[in-house]
């Protein structure tokens, strides 16, 4: 059986690991599996793999026609939130930005997680400094409109930027009249079943005291207040159970219909060697890191930024769902993921 295999990797690499967590569904086959070097059902901080969710609900009000890719970010959001994000060679370009450029990345905001301030501070430092600090998404947007400044014109350059998917929030809230986790658990988790998913924070049975270690820098941030400064960025937590079961319904159309899904799906950009971007969504290419992996599917989901991959294989409508919880061990859980998938697709 392949899940023994796999579970030997496992067991190997959870003796290294911070933390280790695994889902996978194989329809072809029958077969579902998990794996957690700690308790059964172990949740964790989604990191980034929640913009996947939180894309899927923009489309989902496109679906509904409470917009389209092409509406204006200002039609929707006033100048408190957007001025001084798109200023770009003195001029402002905020009422130039639409959906499709905030989902693609491609809207010229700068990114308050991973790029450097004004005064060459980072906002990983100031969270593990500061652990204390309640990051509302208000403050994450002035952390930007204050201490960085745009990359480009609208349209322009592809640029991978948080503080733009928490104005996706803040829109996923105005189009649908409701807090961003309250749109979460009614169109999402509840439909879904993922009973062990809540917004950080903001949901009601949201225990930061179950969330696995979660290390920034070295520096295990799971129980700081400042693991708030997320969102709508990826600010779950969740089970590779949970996310699973939503890639599942993600590819099988239950949360939006074909249309929608392949303008997810329409990787034009380049977001690192071996990974690509489309509208909320990332491809990955295993023989663009070895050209012997070019055997291994092409896989569509999103990669969270301590370890957290959620992918599926369109073809097989596989799921793979992996948690490291330690920015250090990307290339490590990259490694594993391809050793499990030399084991499932014979490579």
């Amino acid at each position: 059986m392949p899940t023994e295999k796999i579970e030997e990797l496992l067991k190997k690499s959870a003796k290294k690991a911070k933390t280790l967590q695994f889902a996978m569904s194989l329809p072809e086959s029958g077969i579902r599996y998990s794996f957690s070097s700690t308790i059964p059902h172990q949740r964790f901080h989604s990191a980034s793999a929640g913009k996947l969710m939180t894309a899927t609900l923009i489309f989902m009000a496109i679906e509904q026609e409470k917009l389209s890719l092409e509406t204006r970010v200002n039609s929707i959001l006033g100048p408190e939130k957007l001025d001084g994000l798109f200023v770009f060679d003195n001029t402002d370009y905020q009422g130039e930005v639409t959906i499709r450029h905030l989902l693609g990345h491609t809207s010229g905001i700068n990114d308050y997680f991973e790029s450097k301030t004004f005064d060459g501070s980072s906002f990983a430092d100031d969270m593990i400094n500061n652990p204390d600090t309640f990051w509302t998404p208000e403050k994450l947007l002035d952390y930007t409109r204050y201490r960085q400044k745009a990359i480009a014109k609208p349209g322009e350059k592809f640029f991978y930027s948080d503080t733009g998917y928490v104005l996706l929030g803040l829109i996923v809230e105005a189009v649908f009249g409701m807090p961003f986790h309250q749109a979460l658990e009614t169109y999402l988790f509840q439909p879904a079943d993922m009973q062990d998913t809540h917004l950080c924070f903001y949901s009601e049975g949201f225990d930061q005291k179950a969330l696995a270690p979660g290390y920034v820098n070295g520096v295990d941030v799971h129980l700081f207040r400042s693991l708030s400064a997320d969102f709508s960025g990826g600010g779950l937590s969740i089970t590779a159970e949970d996310l699973s079961k939503f890639l599942d319904f993600l590819q099988n159309e239950r949360f939006i219909s074909r249309k929608f899904l392949d303008q997810m799906a329409t990787f034009e950009h380049k977001y690192r060697q071996g990974l690509h971007y489309g509208l909320g969504m990332m491809e990955v290419r295993f023989e663009e890191f070895f050209f012997l992996l070019k055997g291994l599917p092409k896989l569509q989901g999103h990669l969270g930024v301590t370890g957290v991959h959620a992918w599926y294989d369109p073809k097989t409508k596989a799921t793979f769902v992996l948690n490291v919880g330690n920015t250090k061990d990307i290339a490590t859980s990259f490694r594993l993921l391809i050793k499990i998938l030399q084991v499932l697709y014979k490579r």
